[in-house]
């Protein structure tokens, strides 16, 4: 039952994850390290590249479980200014899932086992926030989108009696403006 519920739960982190790397220009990098990686005994080369794969079977599941965290660490090296720490979240995040399920499939449990799949448990959703903007459903994409051309209209109206000089300064405090009503959207919603 654990690893049916894990399975459920890795099908949806993979989306997120896949979200995460587009946002931040690494998905190709992530796609390039998946085909290149060697064959080694028990573990089955990957036929496609990793994005375009639709249908996750049993077999490739574990597969990706083998090998899912080296590759995202190899895809998210070398971060930018401001991308270590979500790098390091997501890879902790990952961390925590996939050492949870590794406890999971032991054939027998002592309160040590349990303890440590707790903590893992924990660790997960102390940090699965990383890919919060990546889980959002599709009702609440369009709540959010209904309510950016909302704004955006209002907006409109106002920079039409505002000087030139000032349009670009009213531009882009009213985008900051934007995503921050998105994000607070979307922490409510998700």
């Amino acid at each position: 039952m654990l690893h049916t519920f894990f399975l459920g739960l890795f099908k949806h982190m993979m989306d997120w994850r896949k979200g995460f790397l587009k946002e931040h220009g690494r998905l190709q990098a992530f796609d390039d390290i998946w085909k290149a990686l060697p064959q080694y005994l028990g573990f089955l080369l990957p036929k496609k590249a990793y994005c375009e794969v639709t249908q996750w079977q049993g077999k490739e599941m574990r597969n990706l479980g083998r090998c899912i965290l080296g590759v995202l660490a190899v895809a998210l090296r070398q971060p930018g200014g401001t991308q270590a720490i979500p790098f390091q979240r997501a890879l902790a995040c990952v961390r925590a899932l996939i050492d949870f399920n590794m406890m999971a499939q032991y054939q027998s449990h002592t309160p040590d086992t349990i303890a440590y799949m707790e903590d893992y448990c924990d660790q997960f959703h102390r940090i699965k926030d990383i890919f919060l903007e990546f889980r959002v459903t599709k009702r609440t994409q369009a709540k959010v989108d209904k309510q950016r051309k909302e704004i955006r209209r209002q907006r409109s109206l106002m920079r039409e009696v505002a000087a030139p000089s000032q349009r670009r300064r009213i531009c882009d405090d009213h985008r900051d403006e934007e995503n921050e009503l998105r994000l607070d959207m979307i922490n409510g919603e998700s």
